[in-house]
């Protein structure tokens, strides 16, 4: 008699194991795509952060070398941003999955430049240049 329970037994602990299973997945996906979409978040804004920090490495080198300086600046970008240049910082917003957005801000030393720059997703090249001239810096994309 006890082998014809044994079979209905690995029965119910099969069922149990298949629903423990199903709960866990339900709980568990959901909290994945949420950390999936909080670190490429967190890794854009680091991109982002670190292409304004290139073009203020830019305008400093272009600055502190004074009028007829030119400097080429390579970036490469995950998403499209519009970068709004100050006299003593520039700023650019970056959009999040949840589709909100962060203003991120870097200081630079250059006071006679102010503009927008529009850069688009992947590989950009732009030119800092205070011509001979000029009073002003100027940026212009490649």
């Amino acid at each position: 008699m006890l082998k014809e329970n044994n079979g209905q037994i690995s029965v119910e602990y099969l069922f149990i194991f298949a629903i423990a299973l199903i709960l866990l997945t339900v709980f568990t996906l959901p909290l994945a795509n949420l950390t999936i979409e909080k670190t490429t978040d967190i890794s854009d804004t680091i991109n982002v952060k670190s292409q304004l920090y290139k073009i203020a490495d830019g305008i400093n080198q272009v600055y502190g070398e004074g009028q007829g300086a030119k400097q080429s600046v390579n970036l490469e970008l995950d998403q499209s941003i519009n970068v709004n240049i100050y006299k003593k910082h520039l700023s650019a917003g970056v959009k999040f999955n949840d589709h909100s957005s962060k203003l991120i801000k870097v200081n630079h030393d250059g006071d006679v430049i102010s503009g927008i720059l529009n850069l688009n997703k992947g590989k950009n090249t732009i030119v800092i240049e205070w011509p001979a001239e000029s009073e002003n810096i100027f940026i212009s994309k490649k």
